[in-house]
């Protein structure tokens, strides 16, 4: 606010003493559009999460979910990552277009079987988009949108 005074008095100053012509009133105008956009924008405090990876979700993640009461999968990637539960429209009449859960490589079947799943043992939670997804064993011809890979802290894996 104090700046926008200052760029005010500023700006009338400058038209006390010249009279501008057309062409600079425009140029004036459009400085100080751009100033007060670029000040609306300006935050001040960073957001949640600004450098996580959409893709993954931490052992840190899951320990702090665990202290603030999330009490299964579902529940903690319906908080953390909900956009992994979604699917964009059916892409088959005959088949269903899902979201595939792993546990490690092995296939579990559709994201319901995160209710439930407890956080114990869960060392990371990793999203495979359709391309990556259709690489995992067992997906066969199904129409898959993507695969949330559970990483425990024994079966090892990429999830780290």
């Amino acid at each position: 606010m104090m700046m926008m005074m200052m760029m005010m008095n500023a700006m009338r100053n400058a038209w006390a003493a010249v009279r501008p012509t057309r062409a600079a009133t425009w140029r004036i105008g459009l400085v100080l559009a751009t100033a007060l956009a670029v000040a609306a924008c300006a935050g001040t405090g960073q957001r949640r999460g600004a450098s996580r990876n959409p893709n993954l979700i931490t052992n840190a993640e899951i320990q702090e979910a665990r202290r603030s009461g999330v009490r299964d999968l579902y529940e903690l990637v319906d908080r953390e990552r909900p956009r992994w539960l979604q699917t964009r429209s059916q892409r088959s009449l005959a088949l269903e277009t899902l979201v595939a859960v792993y546990l490690n490589e092995t296939r579990l079947g559709g994201v319901d079987i995160l209710r439930g799943y407890p956080l114990d043992n869960v060392n990371t939670l990793r999203y495979l988009d359709a391309a990556q997804a259709m690489l995992l064993p067992g997906i066969g011809s199904a129409h898959v949108e993507g695969a949330i890979v559970i990483t425990t802290a024994a079966g090892g894996g990429s999830g780290s």
